[in-house]
């Protein structure tokens, strides 16, 4: 099963990655009672920037209420967070890159983040 922008067959439990004794790091994160019906946040550019992410061979999970209660967030395992060689950080390198970009902009995720909650909060 597949969307437009993520291969959701490639998402890994990020429950199940908890339960191993490995917290997944949380890198986005929206509304539950906002996503659709596949999981995903309501927004096409939150989806297209997972895909992004994904799609830089970054091993991702989207985490449902992993933290707080209905909140959803976009989730990496914790090879991808820790140093490797030359100081590389394969997700916030990424990250940083993404937000630089004229695709997504200057602090997307923050951003983005805060908006689809101002939406909860406004009732949507």
């Amino acid at each position: 099963m597949s969307n437009e922008f993520v291969n959701l067959d490639l998402l890994f439990d990020a429950d199940e990655y908890r339960r191993s004794g490995d917290c997944p790091w949380t890198f986005f994160a929206y509304p539950t009672s906002l996503a659709r019906t596949d999981g995903m946040p309501p927004d096409d550019e939150a989806c297209k920037f997972l895909g992004e992410i994904q799609g830089r061979g970054i091993d991702v999970a989207i985490w449902v209420n992993g933290i707080a209660e209905n909140t959803s967030y976009f989730a990496c395992k914790r090879d991808d967070i820790q140093r490797l060689r030359d100081d590389i950080q394969r997700l916030n390198d990424a990250v940083v890159e993404l937000e630089n970009s004229e695709l997504f902009g200057d602090n997307f995720c923050a951003k983005r983040t805060e908006e689809l909650f101002a939406l909860l909060e406004n009732g949507a």
